[in-house]
């Protein structure tokens, strides 16, 4: 089983205008309502690719119950988690004369100091023996502590499991103390990770993240370029798939969704980050909040010379 962790989801609302300006009543369409939150489109991802995972999700208020219908009218396997106030929304929208999307996220709500012990206590009762990945994605509630993925780094080893972290800032800088399994961060957030000077190789980048002992596995993302694979003793480039970009919305959880499936089925670490190389192609071509699909995940896989591992 995947364990994904979402603290700060979001009900995401997009809609789209002719064009942004400002000091004006903007009309717009009708919206598109999705659940959002980084842990959440993880097991979204992976459930459009034949896999089960279940979602931990901490929901709040009536925003955090418009949520869950989403949840339940996708099918997907959760865990809802009670706190204080409401669940965020999030808003993009597209302008149609340039096809450019504006993206406007909110804070979530603050949370009180014992919050973050009570969180902890219910995951690690999920972290079950049959629980092979968390996944730790997205931003961090108020209130709690910069160190919670550090904590849910030990705690994810400490129930015999790994932890795939998704996340960024100073949630991400607490986190490296506690060496998660694996870490993927873009070529900008691992630059100011480890204060390189600007224009540092990806390569260089990603190699720095395991020999500082940060973690155990290092993708850093290039977007267009592919991804760079770096483990203990070596380091893989993945070139991607050219394809037409619609939208980049969803492409790096499609991503992390689509690795983590594979690790989880036993796949080699290089094979299961090109599944997800594939997966962040094929979702950067459908629109707005809409992730990858299966079929042309498949495609693209085979495309970058992928190939299904037999289980």
């Amino acid at each position: 089983m995947i364990l994904t962790v979402t603290l700060n989801p979001a009900l995401d609302v997009t809609t789209t205008t002719e064009r942004l300006k400002p000091q004006q009543k903007l009309r717009c369409n009708a919206p598109l309502f999705d659940p959002g939150g980084g842990g959440i489109n993880v097991s979204r991802a992976i459930r459009e690719l034949g896999g089960d995972s279940l979602a931990f999700v901490a929901l709040g208020g009536a925003s955090g119950a418009q949520l869950r219908g989403l949840l339940d009218a996708e099918g997907l396997r959760y865990e809802a988690f009670p706190v204080e106030g409401e669940t965020r929304f999030s808003l993009t929208v597209m302008e149609a004369a340039t096809g450019l999307h504006y993206r406007f996220v909110l804070p979530g709500p603050e949370q009180h100091v014992e919050f973050e012990a009570r969180l902890l206590a219910r995951i690690s009762d999920l972290i079950g023996p049959d629980c092979r990945y968390v996944v730790g994605s997205g931003s961090l509630l108020p209130g709690v502590t910069d160190n919670f993925y550090g904590k849910l780094a030990r705690l994810t080893a400490e129930r015999g499991a790994r932890l795939v972290l998704d996340t960024h800032g100073a949630a991400l800088r607490a986190a490296i103390e506690s060496r998660p399994y694996l870490i993927r961060v873009n070529h900008l957030e691992a630059q100011e990770l480890l204060g390189g000077r600007a224009g540092t190789a990806a390569h260089r980048l990603a190699r720095d993240l395991v020999d500082r002992h940060f973690t155990e596995a290092a993708i850093v993302t290039l977007g267009d370029r592919g991804a760079i694979v770096a483990t203990a003793g070596s380091e893989t480039e993945v070139p991607p798939p050219r394809v037409v970009v619609r939208s980049t919305v969803g492409a790096g959880d499609s991503f992390v969704g689509a690795l983590t499936l594979g690790l989880a089925r036993g796949w080699p670490l290089v094979t299961a980050a090109r599944y997800g190389v594939a997966a962040a192609a094929a979702a950067v071509t459908t629109e707005a909040t809409q992730l990858c699909e299966a079929d042309r995940v498949a495609e693209l896989f085979a495309e970058i010379g992928g190939t299904f591992p037999s289980t």
